[in-house]
């Protein structure tokens, strides 16, 4: 069985930031295929993207713009982070106020 890596201390700020806004923000997630996730955002204008955990990709501008490899900006996205929590593959950040979407995801997908 995998076990969930702590957010290491001195992590770089905008993992943080990505890491904290999927454990806060509500967000629907559903397997599409194997690696691959789809996840609805919870705010009033609704989105949905694609994440491929294999690939390490998803379908949002902050990935097409900051997350491309080699771009060096950020490690993952919101949406890879929720999906990876709901995973228990990392742990939100300790000052995050988490979702209880995302409790009950954990509860539903980890294994």
């Amino acid at each position: 069985m995998a076990t969930a890596e702590q957010t290491p201390i001195g992590a770089d700020e905008a993992t943080l930031t990505r890491d904290r806004r999927g454990a806060e923000q509500p967000m629907g997630i559903w397997p599409i295929a194997p690696g691959m996730w789809k996840v609805g955002t919870g705010s009033s204008d609704y989105s949905e993207y694609t994440v491929d955990l294999q690939e390490g990709r998803c379908t949002c501008s902050d990935w097409e713009y900051r997350g491309e490899p080699g771009s060096g900006e950020i490690n993952r996205c919101k949406h890879a982070a929720r999906i990876l929590m709901a995973l228990e593959r990392i742990h939100p950040p300790a000052d995050a106020d988490v979702d209880q979407t995302l409790v009950a995801q954990r509860k539903r997908w980890s294994r």
